[in-house]
């Protein structure tokens, strides 16, 4: 089956969500409606934890330093103990992901600091959990990788630290399938392939036999989602398209890696806030014949003007002035 944890494409008849999607894995994962999903989730990743409760934090914080822009979060949340977690979905792993993830951590490990009672030098414990759809770590076959704050010499490895943990999942490291899942599949294995493949589904799998799992598909099911709900989501995949469709035109234009990655960002607030500097900027470095291509199809599938517009950066005019081939 070809994975579509990535690479994501409109279909009006689609039942499941891409849950890698940004939309899809905010939805998911940092909404109050599935918060459920969320807190058990946790306690099956971090038994030891015993997580009762979790409450949502400010997805935006701000990084106290000039050249620096503030960090967006996927999913920021504070434990009943009082511990930091962020979790990121990274579809697109670049080099320069680790320094961001390390950014991402000290940020909200500041954050945590100022808005505590904490004083003097200590801070709490603060996770970061991404998962990722490229491979990071290339020379390590396990996964997760978990990093801690350690000393390691030709003897041991000692933790130094166990207030900062980082955690990466690296979806493509997971060589199975959802048809391969029996009793004795991990539950992080699982999990992967539910990530990777449930847009392709039509059904529930029958050998899936994991409530939690099968809770995250009646959440992801388009069926059951209201009418502005799923509105709002066919209207993310549409930019999230959109954005992939001129990634190789933008690597092709030579735009340094930094920038790429800068853009996505900017794309993802811009869909999933509807922020005008995010779209903004998306626009201008995207192609302009691209987007008319893809209004053109969508004008074909019957989509609202109003959500192609929304989505595209084109105005009505424009829209409505595309013949079936796509010219204007």
């Amino acid at each position: 089956m070809a994975r579509k944890y990535r690479n994501f494409v409109y279909d009006e008849n689609q039942r499941f969500i891409y849950p890698t999607s940004d939309w899809g894995f905010k939805y998911l994962l940092g909404s109050e409606e599935n918060k459920d999903i969320l807190l058990e989730l946790l306690n099956r990743l971090f038994p030891d934890y015993h997580i009762e409760s979790v409450e949502y934090l400010p997805r935006d914080i701000t990084i106290p330093v000039g050249k620096m822009r503030d960090a967006s979060f996927d999913v920021h949340c504070r434990l009943q103990d009082g511990s930091r977690m962020v979790i990121e979905m990274q579809n697109y792993v670049k080099s320069s992901f680790i320094d961001r993830s390390t950014i991402y951590t000290a940020a909200a490990i500041l954050d945590h600091y100022v808005n505590s009672r904490t004083k003097g030098y200590s801070i709490g414990k603060t996770i970061f959990l991404a998962f990722a759809g490229d491979p990071l770590f290339r020379n390590v076959d396990r996964t997760p990788v978990r990093l801690s704050l350690c000393d390691i010499d030709e003897v041991q490895t000692t933790q130094r630290n166990d207030k900062v943990l980082q955690i990466f999942i690296e979806l493509p490291k997971f060589d199975g399938s959802l048809q391969e899942i029996n009793e004795n599949t991990p539950f992080l294995e699982k999990l992967s392939y539910v990530l990777m493949e449930m847009a392709d589904c039509k059904e529930i799998p029958d050998n899936l036999h994991d409530p939690l799992l099968e809770r995250i598909f009646r959440a992801a099911d388009t069926a059951k989602m209201k009418k502005d709900t799923k509105d709002s989501y066919m209207k993310s995949i549409i930019g999230e398209a959109e954005y992939e469709a001129n990634l190789e035109d933008w690597k092709a234009e030579g735009l340094e890696e930094g920038r790429i990655e800068g853009l996505a960002a900017g794309r993802a607030e811009g869909i999933e806030e509807g922020r005008a500097e995010g779209r903004a900027e998306g626009r201008a470095e995207g192609s302009k014949a691209k987007s008319l291509e893809i209004a053109a199809a969508l004008r074909k599938a019957g989509i609202d003007t109003s959500i192609i517009a929304s989505s595209t950066g084109l105005s009505e005019k424009e829209i409505l002035a595309i013949d079936t081939t796509g010219a204007v």
